[in-house]
């Protein structure tokens, strides 16, 4: 799959700084519908070595696989075997083969399977030097999104999110409560739609007696 221009750019901005930073972990902020996997994928095939690749949720493990497949990787689903047997059906049924290989160099895992399976994998985790992950504005240092790269001692790191700012305050920095060390900004929902790669929206709310106080605010910031 040939990337947009924009997508292209924000891949050669994460290169120039893995050039200076080898070992830095990038936060990729891009809009939703703006290719977040597609890059993360691209950058994964031209990546010479092991990879893993961490998503929070198991219906995230296949999404990130068949963009793998999509773009000719062949790849490790470390994951239930229901779940890699629904990625190996999902690849047949779109593309006419399997890219599931458990030799492969390159992983997809959930990132509870992954600090589950810690102990037999370590060998493993050792020879990776890039790690990847989806939603990652969910990654702090301490919780098990930070535990699970924290894994990969020897890689580089990529986190996409069309979402960086928590509603609990916590930073994503490792300055702050996190682990990345550089930033990346794509470009804005309005300018996808305004070049072209977006269609513009209409909002319909219907009238409403729904009254929300400060009482029903949680202990994150969202509404309980």
């Amino acid at each position: 799959m040939k990337l947009r221009p924009y997508q292209q750019e924000s891949k050669t901005d994460a290169y120039d700084i893995w050039k200076l930073t080898p070992l830095a972990k990038i936060l990729l902020v891009k809009p939703t519908g703006s290719g977040k996997t597609v890059t993360m994928a691209s950058i994964i095939r031209d990546h010479k070595g092991s990879a893993c690749a961490i998503a929070h949720r198991q219906e995230l493990v296949g999404q990130i696989s068949m963009a793998l497949a999509r773009e000719g990787i062949t790849h490790n689903i470390i994951g239930p075997k229901e779940v890699v047997t629904e990625c190996v059906r999902d690849h047949t049924q779109e593309l006419g083969r399997s890219w599931y290989d458990p030799s492969a160099l390159v992983a997809v895992a959930g990132v509870d399977t992954l600090t589950r399976r810690k102990d037999s994998l370590k060998d493993w985790m050792k020879t990776v030097t890039l790690w990847v992950i989806d939603e990652a504005h969910h990654l702090l240092k301490d919780n098990k999104w930070g535990i699970a790269a924290a894994l990969f001692p020897n890689a580089k790191g990529l986190g996409v999110t069309a979402t960086p700012l928590r509603a609990d305050g916590a930073g994503l920095g490792e300055h702050a409560d996190g682990l990345f060390t550089h930033m990346i900004e794509g470009p804005t929902m309005r300018w996808l739609i305004d070049n072209g790669y977006l269609t513009d929206y209409r909002i319909f709310a219907p009238p409403g007696d729904f009254v929300m106080t400060d009482d029903e605010i949680g202990s994150t910031g969202d509404y309980s």
